[in-house]
């Protein structure tokens, strides 16, 4: 006679006496605060055959029990738990309750399995850049090509404990591309991976991540011990997703490219994600919360004079440094020294689309790419009047370009009325693609009007 048993959404506190036939789905360790070496409890992903998880904890004393019985991916008919309150955060699983193993759980590996395993709830990147809001405290999987890495960084965290940090970027078959922290020991395993001149596709399947927005910028990153990366492997996800990516296309050169940490991907990029919605001179005027905003507008007036367009930076980074400790200067920020100081951009400019004008401080990246020099090139080559800037920034004015503006409080109580600029995007095919309908016309009508000046006149 067929054993019946318990479905997980069904659990509650009344009863001990539950039965259950569930596949494993995620399995981990957790550390001693005191003692990292040291195991306080094993945690489990049980999966039941209606596709319902519930997060089981072992613990510290039943731990060595269980330890190499239970796998993941495995299944097993188990029995008899305590159930408690899931105070858990962020929660593995949704769900009120989680089971806890007793001295009194008994557990059967099952050799056939009666009903498949789906181990992964995918989330399709367009879904998570497109997302109004992320929700922090949800984790989720995903699957993608690594396409783009930073060089690891040690870091030491506010425990004092060492670890490690690897930035990389994800790309999904619709050339969609999500950045992505690693920390720890997926590092390490991970890095072997990433040699130069690699051509075959390395995929990888995230599991229980962490999804993050911060400045507009939609990222994954590994969350404490829950978190597991899978790479390469036999899993029907991966050789599915492998199979896609390849059909009729051949291995090319190195498909995972270096990125700077500094920069990330550039503006294009973002908004070739298709979760960029561009806005209005008169929409970013009147937002109500700090955020990052797209604007398409062009640069009508200079507010920069003779010796106000730069500033004398660190070497090594962009930090300000001022007067010189006898014949170096040294950064208060990473501390190098060094004989003389870089110049690096900062210009003000006024910005106009057709519903209003806007002032906006353009840093070094984002001045170089408009002008076409660096800040001590243009130094060397232009010959500057008394009371007139540089003449290279003549390249600029009249351009039509895509702004990342940052809305800060201070802009949205008035306090400063100048808005910096995080990104910008000069290609012409995605300014078109991408300019709100409204400001078409005007923009146009416009730059008739005043005959191409390089000034407006307020």
């Amino acid at each position: 006679m067929a054993e019946n048993f318990d479905y997980l959404a069904d659990v509650n506190a009344k009863t001990l006496h539950w039965s259950f036939k569930v596949f494993v789905v995620r399995a981990w360790d957790v550390p001693s605060r005191f003692n990292d070496k040291e195991v306080m409890s094993m945690e489990l992903v049980l999966q039941d055959s209606k596709g319902h998880r519930l997060q089981t904890s072992i613990p510290k004393p039943l731990v060595k029990k269980w330890k190499d019985v239970i796998v993941e991916f495995q299944m097993y008919t188990m029995k008899n738990f305590v159930v408690l309150d899931n105070t858990t955060y962020p929660k593995v699983t949704p769900d009120k309750y989680i089971l806890v193993f007793s001295h009194r759980t008994r557990v059967h590996h099952v050799e056939h399995p009666s009903f498949p395993l789906d181990a992964f709830r995918l989330k399709s990147f367009k879904e998570l850049l497109n997302a109004d809001k992320l929700d922090d405290s949800e984790l989720i999987d995903i699957i993608g090509e690594v396409v783009g890495k930073e060089d690891p960084r040690d870091l030491v965290t506010s425990k004092g404990v060492e670890t490690k940090r690897l930035a990389i970027i994800l790309q999904d078959l619709d050339n969609n591309k999500i950045s992505c922290a690693l920390f720890g020991k997926m590092v390490d395993e991970l890095l072997p991976h990433l040699h130069d001149g690699r051509v075959e596709p390395l995929i990888v399947v995230l599991q229980y991540f962490k999804p993050n927005r911060w400045n507009g910028k939609t990222s994954v990153q590994s969350h404490f011990y829950v978190s597991k990366l899978h790479i390469n492997d036999g899993l029907k996800e991966v050789v599915g997703f492998r199979n896609r990516l390849l059909s009729g296309v051949a291995a090319s050169s190195s498909r995972i490219s270096q990125v700077s940490s500094q920069g990330g991907w550039s503006g294009a990029d973002e908004i070739n994600q298709g979760a960029v919605l561009v806005k209005t001179i008169e929409q970013a005027l009147n937002v109500k919360e700090e955020c990052p905003i797209w604007i398409c507008a062009s640069i009508v007036s200079l507010n920069v004079g003779k010796d106000d367009w730069f500033y004398k930076s660190c070497r090594k980074c962009p930090k300000k440094v001022d007067t010189p400790i006898g014949n170096r200067y040294e950064c208060t920020k990473c501390g190098h020294t060094h004989g003389c100081a870089s110049l690096r951009f900062k210009v003000q400019v006024m910005v106009h689309d057709g519903t209003g004008s806007i002032t906006l401080l353009l840093w070094d990246k984002e001045t170089t790419q408009l002008c076409g020099k660096k800040a001590e090139q243009v130094m060397e080559d232009d010959v500057i009047g008394d009371d007139a800037y540089p003449p290279t920034f003549d390249n600029m004015m009249d351009r039509k370009v895509l702004f990342k503006i940052n809305v800060k409080s201070a802009n949205i109580k008035g306090f400063d009325q100048i808005y910096t600029v995080m990104k910008i995007c000069d290609d012409e095919d995605i300014i078109e693609k991408n300019m709100p309908k409204e400001i078409a016309e005007s923009t146009s009508t416009f730059f008739t009007e005043i005959g191409g000046s390089n000034s407006l006149d307020m």
